[in-house]
C-alpha cells in the first residue's frame, strides 16, 4: 500500500498541529482525486497518508510528494 509522509515543520510553535492537520487534509484531498480511500494515520510531528490505488490508474508523480 503507497504511502505519503506530511510534516508540519522543523520548528516548534504554537498551531503546529493545524498546519499539519491543513497540509494532510490538502494532501488528502488531492490523493483522493485519483484513488478510492485515503487513510490519514497522526504522529507527532507528521501524518502518513495510506491511500489505494487501482492498479490501471496512473501513480502521482514523485513531484507530488512532499518530503
Amino acid at each position: 500500500m503507497p504511502v505519503v509522509t506530511v510534516r508540519a515543520g522543523s520548528k516548534q510553535h504554537p498551531g503546529r498541529f493545524d498546519v499539519l492537520v491543513r497540509k494532510a487534509t490538502e494532501k488528502a484531498s488531492n490523493l483522493l482525486e485519483e484513488n478510492d480511500r485515503v487513510l490519514v494515520v497522526y504522529e507527532k510531528g507528521c501524518a502518513s497518508l495510506y491511500y489505494e490505488r487501482d492498479d490501471a490508474a496512473p501513480t502521482p508523480s514523485p513531484a507530488n510528494r512532499p518530503s
